[in-house]
Protein backbone atom coordinates (compact mmCIF):
# COMPACT_ATOMS: atom_id res chain seq x y z
CA UNK A 1 0.00 0.00 0.00
CA UNK A 2 1.51 3.05 -1.04
CA UNK A 3 2.09 5.88 1.98
CA UNK A 4 0.14 8.90 1.42
CA UNK A 5 1.89 11.33 3.69
CA UNK A 6 4.94 11.31 1.33
CA UNK A 7 3.83 11.59 -2.17
CA UNK A 8 4.74 14.70 -3.98
CA UNK A 9 2.41 17.39 -5.65
CA UNK A 10 3.16 14.97 -9.23
CA UNK A 11 2.45 11.86 -7.60
CA UNK A 12 -1.38 13.36 -6.35
CA UNK A 13 -2.16 14.81 -10.22
CA UNK A 14 -0.84 11.17 -11.15
CA UNK A 15 -3.63 9.13 -8.42
CA UNK A 16 -6.51 11.93 -9.63
CA UNK A 17 -5.96 11.66 -13.53
CA UNK A 18 -6.07 7.70 -12.90
CA UNK A 19 -9.44 8.16 -10.79
CA UNK A 20 -10.67 10.31 -13.00
CA UNK A 21 -9.57 9.12 -16.68
CA UNK A 22 -8.76 5.49 -16.19
CA UNK A 23 -10.14 4.10 -13.26
CA UNK A 24 -13.75 4.47 -13.81
CA UNK A 25 -14.58 1.12 -12.23
CA UNK A 26 -13.88 2.96 -8.72
CA UNK A 27 -10.92 0.48 -8.12
CA UNK A 28 -7.89 1.58 -5.43
CA UNK A 29 -5.13 2.44 -6.82
CA UNK A 30 -2.76 -0.94 -7.16
CA UNK A 31 0.18 -0.88 -4.92
CA UNK A 32 2.86 -0.40 -8.52
CA UNK A 33 1.11 3.01 -10.03
CA UNK A 34 3.45 5.12 -8.28
CA UNK A 35 6.18 3.49 -9.06
CA UNK A 36 8.87 6.03 -11.15
CA UNK A 37 8.51 3.78 -14.30
CA UNK A 38 4.66 4.40 -14.29
CA UNK A 39 4.43 7.56 -13.27
CA UNK A 40 7.04 8.98 -16.08
CA UNK A 41 4.78 6.94 -18.70
CA UNK A 42 1.73 8.67 -17.68
CA UNK A 43 2.79 12.01 -17.62
CA UNK A 44 4.03 12.23 -21.26
CA UNK A 45 1.03 10.24 -22.26
CA UNK A 46 -1.00 12.62 -24.12
CA UNK A 47 -4.32 11.74 -22.47
CA UNK A 48 -2.74 12.97 -19.25
CA UNK A 49 -1.28 16.24 -21.01
CA UNK A 50 -4.84 17.30 -21.83
CA UNK A 51 -6.06 16.63 -18.43
CA UNK A 52 -3.87 18.93 -16.91
CA UNK A 53 -4.22 21.20 -19.52
CA UNK A 54 -8.44 21.37 -18.56
CA UNK A 55 -7.07 22.77 -15.08
CA UNK A 56 -6.03 26.05 -13.71
CA UNK A 57 -4.79 27.30 -11.05
CA UNK A 58 -7.28 28.96 -7.85
CA UNK A 59 -6.98 32.06 -6.23
CA UNK A 60 -6.89 33.09 -2.53
CA UNK A 61 -10.19 35.33 -3.14
CA UNK A 62 -11.66 32.78 -4.87
CA UNK A 63 -11.32 30.01 -2.62
CA UNK A 64 -12.49 32.38 0.56
CA UNK A 65 -16.14 34.52 -1.47
CA UNK A 66 -18.42 31.36 -0.75
CA UNK A 67 -19.18 28.27 0.69
CA UNK A 68 -18.35 25.08 -1.09
CA UNK A 69 -20.17 21.78 -1.37
CA UNK A 70 -17.73 18.66 -1.38
CA UNK A 71 -19.33 15.15 -2.77
CA UNK A 72 -17.93 11.63 -2.82
CA UNK A 73 -18.82 8.79 -4.67
CA UNK A 74 -20.23 7.21 -1.77
CA UNK A 75 -22.59 10.16 -1.64
CA UNK A 76 -21.12 11.91 1.57
CA UNK A 77 -21.65 15.22 1.38
CA UNK A 78 -19.94 18.19 3.00
CA UNK A 79 -19.91 21.98 3.02
CA UNK A 80 -16.38 23.70 3.25
CA UNK A 81 -15.85 27.24 4.78
CA UNK A 82 -12.57 28.50 3.72
CA UNK A 83 -11.67 31.83 6.17
CA UNK A 84 -9.27 34.31 5.46
CA UNK A 85 -6.92 33.40 7.87
CA UNK A 86 -6.30 29.52 6.71
CA UNK A 87 -8.87 28.13 9.23
CA UNK A 88 -11.66 25.90 7.65
CA UNK A 89 -15.08 25.37 8.89
CA UNK A 90 -16.46 21.83 8.27
CA UNK A 91 -20.28 20.96 8.47
CA UNK A 92 -22.53 17.57 6.96
CA UNK A 93 -24.79 19.10 4.58
CA UNK A 94 -27.18 16.66 5.99
CA UNK A 95 -27.29 17.48 10.01
CA UNK A 96 -25.39 19.68 12.56
CA UNK A 97 -21.82 18.36 12.29
CA UNK A 98 -19.13 20.41 11.96
CA UNK A 99 -15.38 20.31 12.83
CA UNK A 100 -12.43 22.39 12.40
CA UNK A 101 -9.54 22.23 9.76
CA UNK A 102 -6.57 24.14 7.78
CA UNK A 103 -5.83 24.91 4.17
CA UNK A 104 -3.28 26.51 1.88
CA UNK A 105 -2.98 27.32 -1.68
CA UNK A 106 0.35 26.03 -3.31
CA UNK A 107 0.66 26.75 -6.70
CA UNK A 108 -2.68 27.11 -7.12
CA UNK A 109 -3.62 24.01 -5.52
CA UNK A 110 -5.71 24.03 -2.92
CA UNK A 111 -4.69 21.95 0.40
CA UNK A 112 -7.18 20.77 3.13
CA UNK A 113 -6.73 19.16 6.15
CA UNK A 114 -9.22 18.02 8.93
CA UNK A 115 -10.58 15.39 11.17
CA UNK A 116 -14.03 14.31 11.05
CA UNK A 117 -15.85 10.94 12.49
CA UNK A 118 -12.60 9.97 14.00
CA UNK A 119 -10.60 9.85 10.84
CA UNK A 120 -8.27 12.04 8.99
CA UNK A 121 -8.76 13.71 5.85
CA UNK A 122 -5.85 15.65 3.44
CA UNK A 123 -7.73 16.88 0.46
CA UNK A 124 -6.15 18.20 -2.97
CA UNK A 125 -8.54 20.31 -5.12
CA UNK A 126 -7.29 21.36 -8.53
CA UNK A 127 -9.66 23.73 -10.33
CA UNK A 128 -11.23 23.16 -13.72
CA UNK A 129 -10.95 25.34 -16.24
CA UNK A 130 -13.73 24.83 -18.37
CA UNK A 131 -16.64 24.40 -15.49
CA UNK A 132 -16.25 25.04 -11.75
CA UNK A 133 -16.73 21.85 -10.56
CA UNK A 134 -13.60 20.78 -9.50
CA UNK A 135 -11.83 17.76 -8.98
CA UNK A 136 -9.92 16.54 -5.74
CA UNK A 137 -8.06 13.80 -4.36
CA UNK A 138 -9.02 12.44 -0.91
CA UNK A 139 -6.62 10.73 1.47
CA UNK A 140 -8.38 9.24 4.22
CA UNK A 141 -5.87 8.20 7.47
CA UNK A 142 -3.03 7.69 4.86
CA UNK A 143 -4.42 4.55 3.86
CA UNK A 144 -7.04 5.40 0.75
CA UNK A 145 -7.51 7.85 -1.75
CA UNK A 146 -10.87 8.66 -3.32
CA UNK A 147 -11.79 10.74 -5.67
CA UNK A 148 -13.95 14.00 -4.86
CA UNK A 149 -15.70 16.72 -6.69
CA UNK A 150 -16.22 19.60 -5.44
CA UNK A 151 -18.37 23.06 -6.28
CA UNK A 152 -18.85 26.56 -5.18
CA UNK A 153 -22.08 27.34 -3.60
CA UNK A 154 -23.99 30.61 -3.88
CA UNK A 155 -23.46 32.76 -0.43
CA UNK A 156 -26.11 35.97 -0.52
CA UNK A 157 -23.55 38.21 0.74
CA UNK A 158 -21.17 36.97 -1.76
CA UNK A 159 -23.55 36.61 -4.73
CA UNK A 160 -24.00 33.98 -7.09
CA UNK A 161 -21.42 31.15 -7.46
CA UNK A 162 -20.63 30.31 -11.08
CA UNK A 163 -21.73 26.46 -11.36
CA UNK A 164 -22.53 24.98 -14.89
Amino acid sequence: MPIYSLLSELDRKVILFTHEKRQRDKKPIPNGALNEEFRAFIVTEGEYILWELEKRKLTEAEVVAHAWLVTSANNISLVFDFKKNNQLSVSSLFDDEHCIGVWQLEHGILKVCFEYHGHSYDINIIANNNRSIHSALQIIDNESAELLKVAPISDPKNGKALID
